[in-house]
This record gives C-alpha cells, structure tokens and sequence, in this order.
C-alpha cells in the first residue's frame, strides 16, 4: 500500500526578496529585523521595522528610540513597551533601532591577498591572488529558535571588470549584467565555510546580503518506491557479496596456480641451461674437428705433391689410415651426440621434461585459457555490479574500490593472456630450433656416410699400396682425386661447425628469453598476489556492506519521515524576535548588508539642505542607499 508523507508549508522565497523593499505581508504583526555589519560580518546595529493593520497599538522592545515611519502621529516609549494610534486603513509601520545587536548568526568575512590575511579597509585597491573565506556559524548568545529553523540565503556580488579567474565552491554562480553574483543557500540548523577565489585589479566589492526567513518544503514522499529502491540496493549488495566472494576464491586458484607456473618456469630455465653447457662442448670441440680435418687435407697435399717419383712408404700410409680411422670415429661420435641432442631439442620433449617434473604444459594452458574466461565474466559482472552503486552517494568508497579491482582483474588478465602468449612463442621457437637441429643432423649424416665412404677409399688404398709399389702414375691420379674430393669435405666440415657455432649463440637468446619468462613469472605471482588481498578486502568490504543493507530496510522510512518531520514543523510557533511578550506575531524576517569594500575617497562637506524625507526614502536611508 502506497503511503504518502505530506509536509506543508512556506516556500522558501528570501532568494526573491528584494533587500531595497519592503515586503508585503499579511499579519496582525509582522517583523523584519535589518542588521547593518561590517564588511568583515561584525554587527554594527539592528534595527526592527514592525508593521499592524492599524488602531491602537500596543508593542515591546527594548530599543534605544522609535519613530513612525509612513504616518503622522505620536509614538510613546515606555521601557519596553511601545505605544501609538492609527486611524488610517492600510498598514502602519514604526521603526526601533534594538539595544541589543545580538543576532542568531555569528558573521565572519576574512580576505586573504596571496595568502595573506588582510582587513576589508587595507584589501580595498589591491590587485593578485583573493581569497575571500566566509564562515556562518551559531551565535551561542541568542536563542537557538532562529538558528534551528530559518534558512538564509547568501548574496556576494563581484564586478568581472575588477575580478576574473571567479570560483566558488557549493554557490549558485549568476551573470548580472558585466557582475557576477554568488548566492549560497543555508539550511536550518547548519552553518557555511566557505571561500570566493578571484584573480582581482583595483579590487573593490559591492555590500553583500543575507536574508533570513522560516524554512519548511511541500514534499509529496512516495514510501513505497523507496522500498522498491531499497529491495534492489539489497538485493544488489547480495549479488555483489557473493561475487566478490567467487572472486576472492578465483583469485586463491589463480595464485596456486601461478605457483605451480614459476616452478615449471625454474625447471625449464635448469633444462635451458643444462642443454646450453652441451651445446657449448660441442662448439668448443669444433675447432678439435676442424683441425684434425686440417691436418689430413695438408698430408694428403704433402703426399699428392711427394708422390711422383717416389715410392710408397708403408709407415706414412699407416699414418694416413690411422688419422682418417680417427676422423671417421670423432664423426661417428659427434653424429651420435647430435643424434641425441636433436631428441631433446624438440617442444614434445621440453612438455614432457616438464611433465615429469609435476608441470603439464597443456594443462597450464587451458587452466590460464579458462581463468581468462572466468575473469572476463568476473569482470562483467563486476562492471554491472558497479553499475548499480555508483550513483548511491552512501556507496562511493564501495564503488572506489570495485573500480580498483575490476582494473587489478583487467592487469591479471593481460598478464595470463602475455603467458600464453610466451608459452606459445616458446612452443614456436624449440620448434623452429627442432627443425634446424633436424638439418643439421641430416648434414652430419651425410657427412659420417661421405666420410665412411672416404675412409673406405683410404683402407683401399692403402691396401692396394702396400701390394702396389708400381704403377706410381695411377697411384698419383688417385690421390689428386683423393685431394679434390677431401677439399669438398674440408668445406663440409667448415659449414657443420658454423651451424653448431649458430646454434649455440640461438640457444643463448632461448636461455635470456627463459629468463625474462621467469621474471614475467615473478611479476605476475606478485600480481597475482595483490590481486587475492585486494579480493579478500573487496570480500570484506561487500561482506560489511550486505551486513548494513540488510538493516537498511527497517530503518531507513522510519529515519526519512523522521527527518522530514523536523524539517516540516508544522506545530512550529512564530515568536517574535524582539520580545517575548509580543505573542500576535504573523512573520518574522531578518535581511543583513554588509559594508561594501571600497577605495578611500575624500570626504566631502554635505552643504545641501535637509529635505524631509518620505517614509521610503527613509528607509533606503536607512541602508545608506542615499
């Protein structure tokens, strides 16, 4: 069922009355208390301008003198007690300037110029940085009657010609003309601290207003809207609680998990290094190879070059079978060593090394594709769910910190999308490694078949030399043969050393690429890390917020029609102002000037005759407005 709250009352319309007029108001008695201060807010007098509907009259304040204001006639003052007749039909009014300058208000104005405080005489003139400050506060010498229930409305006007570079914070800003007019409105009850900035020339500032009247709102509450609101705040706070909760345990798995990662990441970095020493042996047997390969190129030069006219001698063509029967075994053994490198040099190998060691790379991969999935739709979620708080005032530190996760959740999200991305370079480039591996076996291959073929051709012909000691021409031609084709073979041998040589320098890159994956590993635990105590206070914090939401329902219409109630006051009884014992009192209104700031002129002899003057003139006299 629909239940409306109804608060009747003024409307609050200080902000349309013109502080040069009179208001026209309808009472038996009605007050308007015009306070003249200082441009710093020190009150310098008051006055009380009470109007009747007309006879006799009878009123109290204690002031220092009366006079009629718009009729002819005698006004009586005894103590406090104010007398006088008015035949006349409209209202009549009288004017008493109060003993008493206490007002419910305490006013402080302070101008600072480039940070320094200045009084409103010295200010006048000045140019550079200003700050005026503004402070409103309860007067603790004036009953709290005013000060608890009228409203005011502050007016500061600055000229743009004098002032620019204008800001106010909490005010109403309004072109007026080439002036800009700042207005601050004050509820009941509460008081003002604020600053006007201005970059100012010449300053000077025209007198400034406040005005004071009761405050009560006409509001029509729609309770059961409110609850649906509140029923949907609910209910989101639960949503977002239980999200916030399979985040946190997301975040817990996504640690474990990374973890897990940076151990297998140290594995392969030991595997990268361990395959690296051997390869390094390898290259620095090379020169080993290459040298030998050296050594029977020169003696087969050496023979092809003796050969002619000399006969063979059995111990060099020992020496000759001896060498190539090495070379042929330093072969064999390098083929096998690269036989088995080329088994290990392979991504198949380093996931199965890995799986040996407790870490199963697909595994790894599809547990970091289905976190990038869980986090996008946390992340989602979480989005709508800040969606839902954002705009609740109450919640702005809750949707600060949503924030802050959803962006923590989006870096962890980079992160395992660079991991795969690392995981899959790494599949790529042991691959590529793999393949040139694959040909460099080939080449060794060929190179031990090549050679096994050539030391067949060495054991021949030393065979057929030592049965041969003739025929020395087609002996020659064969070792030229010999020597042609060894050459061949020499560059060979040149090339398989340079590709060991080019495949130690690439495993090197692989092992600095190791080593940023670790480092990439050591930041993303410690994202990882942040991400499950950031998680854990987010829990934490949803967790408080669903606890106090699901209080909110109970509370919350009896608090609001609570505070409406206190701001209506329907049973509120004007008083007057000026004393307790006038009881008849309709209205009672307060309009404060403050002095304006203004360069020093000279002051001139007033030599003019003194004009009576009408009762309006006299009250804009009475505002030094003539």
């Amino acid at each position: 069922m629909k239940k409306s709250t109804k608060i009747i009352s003024g409307i609050l319309a200080l902000s349309l009355v013109s502080s040069y007029a009179m208001p026209v108001l309808a009472a038996e008695k009605e007050e308007v208390i015009y306070v003249m201060a200082d441009a710093d807010g020190s009150v310098n007098s008051v006055y009380a301008v009470n109007s009747f509907d007309g006879g006799n009259i009878t009123d109290y304040g204690d002031y220092t003198d009366v006079k009629l204001l718009n009729i002819d006639g005698t006004i009586t003052q005894n103590g406090d007690e104010i007398t006088f007749s008015s035949s006349d039909p409209g209202k009549v009014y009288y004017q008493g300037t109060l003993k008493n300058t206490e007002i419910p208000w305490s006013i402080s104005i302070k101008y600072f110029l480039d940070g320094e405080e200045l009084s409103a005489e010295d200010v006048a003139g000045k140019s550079g940085a200003l700050e005026i400050k503004i402070s409103i506060t309860e007067n603790e010498k004036c009953s709290t009657d005013f000060y608890e229930n009228y409203a005011l409305q502050c007016s500061f006007t600055l000229d743009t010609e004098l002032c620019s570079n204008i800001s106010a914070d909490g005010a109403t800003v309004a072109n007026v003309g080439s002036k800009k007019q700042i207005t601050y409105t004050v509820l009941p009850d509460k008081g003002l601290e604020r600053s006007i900035f201005a970059d100012v020339t010449d300053f000077e500032m025209a007198e400034g207003s406040i005005n004071g009247i009761k405050m009560s709102l006409d509001l029509d509450i729609d309770n059961e809207e409110i609850d649906e609101k509140i029923t949907d705040l609910t209910d989101g706070a639960k949503e977002l609680d239980d999200g916030a909760k399979e985040l946190y345990d997301g975040t817990v798995e996504l640690n474990d998990g990374v973890s897990d990662l940076n151990e297998g990441i140290q594995k392969l970095r030991d595997g990268i290094a361990e395959a690296q020493e051997g390869l390094s042996e390898l290259n620095n047997k090379s020169s080993e190879l290459v040298d030998g390969s050296a050594e029977v190129k020169s003696a087969l030069i050496k023979i092809q070059t003796s050969l002619t006219g000399v006969s063979a001698n059995s111990d060099k063509l020992d020496r000759l079978a001896s060498a190539s029967a090495q070379i042929k075994s330093g072969i064999d053994e390098l083929y096998g060593g690269i036989v088995q490198l080329n088994k290990s040099l392979n991504y198949e190998s380093y996931k199965a090394a890995m799986s040996a060691n407790g870490l199963d790379i697909d595994t790894l991969k599809a547990g970091n594709e289905q976190a990038i999935s869980q986090l996008t739709a946390q992340i989602t979620e979480l989005k709508t769910q800040l969606a839902k708080i954002e705009k609740v005032p109450q919640y702005a530190e809750e949707a600060a910190k949503l924030k802050a996760q959803i962006e923590q959740l989006e870096s962890t999200l980079t992160l395992l999308t660079g991991n795969n991305a690392a995981l899959g370079g790494t599949e790529t480039y042991l691959n590529s490694v793999s393949q040139a591996s694959a040909q460099l076996e080939s080449g060794a291959k060929e190179l031990k078949a090549k050679y096994a073929e050539f030391d067949k051709a060495i054991t021949g012909l030393t065979a057929s030399l030592s049965e041969m000691l003739v025929n020395m021409s087609e002996l020659s031609s064969g070792i030229n043969t010999l020597v042609s084709e060894y050459a061949k073979l020499d560059r060979g041998i040149g090339e398989y050393t340079d590709g060991v040589k080019k495949l130690t320098d690439g495993f090197a890159e692989i092992s600095d690429g190791a080593k940023e994956l670790a480092e990439g590993g050591s930041e993303l635990s410690k994202g990882a890390k942040e991400l499950m105590d950031g998680a854990a206070e987010m829990h934490n914090g949803t967790s408080e917020l669903r606890s106090e939401t699901a209080k909110i329902d109970d509370t919350f219409g009896d608090d609001l029609s609570g505070m409406l109630d206190s701001m209506s006051d329907d049973d509120y009884e004007v008083r007057s102002f000026v004393s307790e014992k006038n009881t008849e009192v309709d209205s009672v209104q307060f309009v404060i000037k403050t002095e304006a700031v203004k360069i020093p002129e000279a002051i001139k002899a007033d030599t003019e005759p003194e004009q009576e003057l009408t009762f309006w003139q006299k009250l804009l006299s009475l505002f030094g407005l003539m």
